[in-house]
């Protein structure tokens, strides 16, 4: 049980209670748990962070579509793609990870928790034009090397590897499996990352006898 000095109890007008923190009991409903992350998620988008972020990343050059360079802020509407992990990846894996050591999770904390690793360039980020942007989510087969994508998505993983999922596992080892197809080469100190993250991946789906 969370000691309630560290889990305080908000109390509505109607006397209706809920906990500030969620835990994993209070996140057992599926349910519940996907509209706590989503929230996570949305809130972080719709952040003033998120905004200067983005600027931030589109003026120091990233201002194209990083498939189609040709393509850029004047002809069409440039977003940002975290390719790996995705924003929604991040978030369940902060929460995971925060239920895991701390036996709680607030939004605010996760939210803090995804600027310190935006801040840190802790993810595999790429601009693509809206276009480009929907054929990606759509296409589960559509590739993007991780060399093409600004920042260090390992130092991510590895920072919340406990908290990686199932569909999050089956989704990195995907990536690889993609870069091995198409002979990507990396650094010695990335090929060290990258195969501790395979080798937890494989052991995360193995367990849930997936593989």
């Amino acid at each position: 049980m969370i000691n309630a000095q560290y889990n305080p109890i908000i109390q509505s007008p109607d006397n209706t209670e809920i906990y500030f923190s969620q835990t994993r009991d209070t996140l057992l409903d599926t349910e519940l748990y996907s509209r706590f992350i989503h929230n996570i998620e949305n809130t972080f988008r719709r952040s003033e962070f998120y905004r200067q972020y983005k600027s931030f990343v589109l003026g120091n050059g990233l201002d194209r579509d990083s498939m189609m360079p040709n393509i850029n802020g004047d002809v069409a509407n440039i977003e940002l793609h975290h390719h790996l992990p995705t924003l929604l990846q991040a978030t369940i894996m902060i929460v995971e990870h925060q239920l895991n050591v701390n036996g709680c999770v607030n939004t605010f904390e996760v939210i803090e928790l995804l600027e310190q690793s935006h801040r840190n360039n802790e993810f595999g980020i790429v601009m693509l034009s809206e276009v480009q942007h929907q054929a990606f989510h759509s296409n589960p087969l559509y590739f993007i090397s991780l060399k093409q994508c600004w920042g260090d998505p390992f130092k991510f993983i590895k920072k919340y590897i406990d908290g990686m999922t199932i569909d999050i596992a089956f989704n990195i080892l995907m990536q690889f499996r993609l870069e091995d197809q198409y002979g990507d080469t990396y650094a010695p100190d990335r090929v060290k990352a990258r195969e501790e993250i395979k080798s937890y991946a494989n052991y995360v789906l193995q367990n849930a006898n997936v593989l």
